[in-house]
């Protein structure tokens, strides 16, 4: 075996987290001191192609998959691993991610090339479902609900349909007892769903959540119950501040954006603040949040940690971002987006990183985990095994 086979085995025990101390070391002083023309070069070869296409649209999202990972292991490994001395770090540190993210194409698709999972069917993404209770009375199916037009008038408050999709609450009332009606709005596994509330605030419900909700807010607080996952907008108003409440815990806000998570894999209430501020309270203990960081909120208090907060909404933006988490909780989120059931006492214990789009079909997102894991996976009807 020469020196390039080499480094191409290195670099998928890498990929599956079984790399050795020493085989990463071998690997990034490669990735250091070639050239990106050399590993194109090399890849060709090893795919049987004249050339990679770094920008086509399949390969662009496997190097954003790997991306992550790189980054992760360049900046915890490479501490323990390969000393250098700190001014000459940066421009290392970003050559062989550069270099790196070229062989992770090629890697990945000569991976894929290999593979053959076999399903008996497919499953698509979710998409805008869900169903809309109006004052405990009649409920709405807003996937068959017109777009582009009052869907409801009530207690005061127009109930309209975008042309967009998003459930609108426009009051104009002053009757005080029927602004106070409860709306529900809930999500079912595959579904998600934007509502506008009567005060301005753009709120994005997750699959298999539940926001309740008055039609209009009175009072000297607008006050909003949540089960499941939710990303919040809320419109600014110094004199009427916006609390969510959702299993023991209240998030106070007087204007701001931040995601809320409670799932069963979540253990508590997860608060991640992208802009703005936050007070998170439960169980008799408060926290003030700053951007950038995320609260878990259980019996034995409140803990604060730094952390991106776009991974924890990419989900809003239509993608799935996973950053060295485990696979259980992969399945749980894919398991609400494309409504199918598995055995999670079956699944491997492994971590992953992942970045891939909610709008392509489940095969191709197990085949993106197949790809960077060697966990392969079959889709029957609505289950999926682990094989």
């Amino acid at each position: 075996m020469n020196k390039d086979e080499q480094i191409f085995v290195i670099y998928q025990r890498f990929l599956q987290n079984s790399a050795t101390k020493e085989e990463l070391h071998k690997l990034f002083q490669y990735l250091d001191k070639s050239s990106e023309q050399e590993l194109k070069q090399l890849l060709a070869e090893a795919l049987g192609q004249p050339e990679i296409d770094v920008e086509a649209d399949a390969n662009f999202a496997l190097l954003q998959n790997v991306r992550a990972k790189i980054m992760h292991e360049a900046e915890s490994e490479m501490a323990t691993v390969i000393t250098l001395q700190p001014r000459k770090r940066k421009a290392w540190y970003y050559a062989a991610a550069s270099v790196a993210l070229v062989l992770s194409i090629g890697g990945l698709l000569l991976l894929n090339k290999k593979q053959t999972t076999q399903h008996t069917t497919d499953l698509q993404p979710g998409g805008n479902m869900a169903m809309l209770s109006v004052g405990g009375n009649d409920t709405l199916n807003l996937q068959t609900s017109n777009l582009g037009g009052f869907i409801k008038k009530t207690a005061g408050v127009n109930i309209a349909k975008t042309s967009n999709g998003t459930i609108t609450y426009t009051a104009y009332g002053t009757d005080t007892l029927a602004l106070s009606q409860i709306n529900t709005l809930i999500t079912p596994r595959g579904g998600q769903y934007h509502v506008r509330l009567s005060d301005g605030t753009e709120v994005l419900l997750n699959s298999e959540s539940k926001l309740e909700f008055p039609v209009g807010f009175t009072g000297n607080e607008r006050k909003v119950t949540l089960t499941g996952e939710a990303y919040f907008e809320v419109a600014k108003n110094k004199q009427k501040p916006f609390i969510v409440t959702t299993a023991g815990q209240d998030v106070q806000v007087l204007g701001t954006k931040f995601n809320i998570s409670n799932f069963a894999e979540d253990g508590g209430p997860v608060t991640t603040l992208t802009e703005g501020s936050v007070k998170v309270s439960s169980h008799n203990q408060t926290a003030i949040l700053k951007p950038g960081q995320q609260s878990r909120a259980k019996v034995a208090g409140i803990t604060v940690t730094d952390v991106d907060a776009d991974t924890y909404s990419a989900w809003k933006n239509g993608e799935f971002v996973f950053e060295n988490e485990s696979l259980d909780v992969i399945m749980h989120k894919l398991s609400r987006w494309y409504n199918f059931e598995t055995d999670y006492s079956k699944l491997p214990q492994k971590s992953l990183y992942m970045k891939i789009s909610r709008q392509v079909n489940l095969s191709e997102v197990l085949g993106m985990i197949t790809t960077t894991s060697g966990i392969k996976f079959r889709i029957d009807e609505r289950r999926v095994s682990v094989m």
